[in-house]
């Protein structure tokens, strides 16, 4: 895809320079602000942006402590120092775009603080990314040559992470915006943020260092390269040096693009494809407008399907089909995305960023500036922003997206299948064979085999998703985690054993069938039990009936020893589970009822489980979990 574009000479011929390439437009261009602001598709958006920014215009800025930082490496956790680290972005960016809606100075003052305060920032690299060894991503790093456990970052060591690159496109687009206004009060501090980006992330850009991200396997290198191309863009005013920069991001992000599968699919799952595909659309964007190359997506299948790769997974509302490290609960990119669905005309993606506009400044408007724990910072820095108001109003929807009703997602080995295209109605099952790899997918959790039901939109045997990151996370305790290990899954335990994680730890035998009313998977997951399986079978048949809403979970175990033990758990939401004298259990939904009706298996108990982790809760819905588990006969 980006193969005319690795070349220096296209990407010199067509360039635009930094004076005549107007992206957006600047806060002293009043006409357009006061269009887009009236805009009533973008009402909503526009006065919950206003009330945010008028809300940050008392109060302290978060501090940013050495011991904070401190804390990944001695502590393990990342909540403490990264919380105040996204609120001072996601701040900044509001009062930014209330600045250009109003033009009367109110949020300027308060602007330069928040400046001032990133500028004044030791490190833009968050701590869970700037050691050695530390994260998947933190590749090619060397460790502290004093002490490698030394908690605090090494000076003139700071990794190109994913956040030390947003944050330079944030400042630098915060600078395009109120280019006019800072000149004339505080061109000393414009000047200094230009050459701080410039410090901070191109000049390692250009340096010798490599960085993880530059392999393309994964969110990370859309991310960094769309952030790092828009604030070069904006900053860099040679154009050799330029293009130079621009043609050095071209390499990392046709890897990027030879890792998506033909058929779009995401197996990082829903809340990393939101990154990923939109920053694919906004790097693409940038090379085409910048520099004036046709890279001709909407014609690409694999651009294309990678674009609507999210509308087979809609569960209703802002809730999508979860696994591994997946969040159900998602908030959407809606002006890059809305970018990406013009480029391949999509009406499915067209309306589900509709459909999340005004959810999410509703639920901005409902709480206040000081609620700690957003899950959104990331989607609504300005980058964000700004295209929501400009390039969002471009799209035009007819109608919500009707999924069909028996999807297979074959390179994921997802199957989803609902009693209803309506989202939100009825009942709805996804489950997954799959892998517990790492190598194949970072983010995986031990989970061959499980399955989640929704009832009308609600998750109610589910998926617990991400929890809150820590050091632990991507370390090799990872599978000791209770909902990243198999004990946090729908799947059985086995004569006392748990799944595994590692090479071979797939799933075999694998065949989904869709025939007339009724969906099947089946798998065998023995090879995620035993590192040499042979001809021992723990098979897993999987089926639904679209009329009736009827669900078959079915296990069959063939060991070359006895069977001593089977335990299956189930993973309920926080709803109450009533067991009734027919034996039936029961689990309560706004409108309708679940029942489950186990056969061949005895109750060991159900338990209320208190959810600690608030990643999950907030995700999941509730601060209590029910597990319900049996034993075979």
């Amino acid at each position: 895809m980006f193969e005319d574009a690795m070349k220096v000479e296209r990407l010199f011929e067509g360039l635009i320079s930094t004076q005549d390439w107007k992206p957006f437009p600047q806060i002293d261009d009043r006409a357009r602000w006061r269009e887009v602001g009236r805009d009533p598709r973008l009402e909503l958006s526009v006065t919950a942006i206003l009330a945010y920014a008028d809300e940050l215009l008392e109060g302290d800025i978060d501090p940013l402590t050495g011991t904070m930082y401190m804390s990944f490496m001695t502590t393990g956790d990342r909540v403490d120092y990264e919380e105040n680290y996204f609120r001072r972005r996601y701040e900044l960016s509001h009062l930014v775009i209330a600045e250009c809606l109003s033009a009367q100075g109110t949020y300027l003052d308060r602007i330069i603080d928040y400046i001032w305060a990133i500028l004044g920032e030791v490190t833009w690299c968050v701590p869970a990314h700037n050691f050695a060894g530390q994260h998947e991503m933190v590749l090619f790093k060397e460790p502290n040559p004093w002490k490698v456990a030394d908690p605090m970052p090494v000076a003139g060591d700071d990794y190109l992470d994913l956040f030390a690159c947003e944050t330079a496109a944030i400042l630098a687009e915060t600078c395009y915006l109120l280019r006019p206004v800072l000149l004339e009060k505080v061109p000393a501090l414009y000047h200094r943020v230009q050459r701080d980006i410039d410090r901070r992330t191109l000049a390692l850009l250009e340096g010798p260092k490599l960085y993880g991200w530059y392999l393309g396997r994964n969110n990370w290198t859309p991310w960094c390269a769309h952030n790092l191309l828009l604030a070069a863009c904006y900053v860099v005013e040679d154009k050799s040096r330029l293009v130079s920069i621009a043609a050095k991001l071209m390499g990392p992000m046709q890897r990027f693009f030879d890792t998506i599968e033909e058929s779009g699919s995401c197996i990082e799952g829903p809340s990393y494809w939101m990154v990923s595909a939109g920053r694919l659309a906004g790097f693409a964007d940038l090379v085409e407008s910048r520099f004036r190359l046709d890279l001709d997506a909407g014609n690409s299948r694999k651009f294309r399907n990678f674009g609507e790769h999210i509308a087979p997974l809609h569960i209703g509302e802002n809730r999508f089909v979860n696994f591994a490290d997946g969040s159900l609960k998602i908030d959407f990119d809606h002006g890059l995305l809305s970018r990406y669905a013009r480029k391949i005309d999509s009406a499915s993606l067209a309306g589900l960023i509709w459909d999340d506009v005004d959810r999410v400044a509703r639920r901005k408007l409902s709480r206040s500036v000081k609620a700690r724990g957003h899950n959104e910072y990331a989607r609504q820095f300005l980058i964000h922003l700004t295209r929501l108001l400009f390039w969002t109003p471009d799209l035009h929807s007819d109608g919500f997206y009707r999924p069909e009703k028996s999807v297979w997602l074959s390179d994921m080995q997802v199957m989803i299948s609902r009693q209803s295209c309506e989202p939100g109605t009825g009942v709805m099952l996804s489950a997954i064979a799959g892998s517990n790899d790492p190598h194949i997918n970072h983010h995986s959790h031990n989970d061959i085999g499980h399955f989640s039901v929704y009832l009308d939109g609600e998750p109610l045997i589910i998926d617990l998703g991400q929890g809150a990151y820590s050091k632990s996370t991507f370390t090799e305790t990872r599978y000791d985690m209770w909902h990243i290990s198999s004990k946090g899954h729908n799947v059985p335990r086995i004569n006392g054993m748990l799944q595994r994680a590692g090479p071979a730890a797939e799933s075999r035998n694998v065949r989904f069938s869709h025939e007339g009313s009724h969906s099947m998977l089946s798998l065998d997951a023995s090879p995620a039990y035993f590192t040499d399986p042979g001809t021992q079978r723990i098979n897993r048949h999987i089926t639904f009936d679209h009329q009736t809403g009827e669900i078959g979970i079915e296990d069959e175990v063939d060991l070359d020893t006895p069977l001593t033990a089977f335990e299956l758990p189930l993973h309920i939401c926080d709803r109450t589970i009533a067991v009734g004298e027919d034996g039936l259990y029961r689990i309560s939904g706004k409108n309708n009822t679940l029942l489950i009706e186990p056969d061949n298996l005895l109750p060991l108990e159900v338990e209320k489980i208190e959810i600690t982790d608030p990643a999950i809760w907030k995700c999941g819905g509730g601060r209590f979990s029910g597990s319900v588990s049996w034993r075979g006969i």
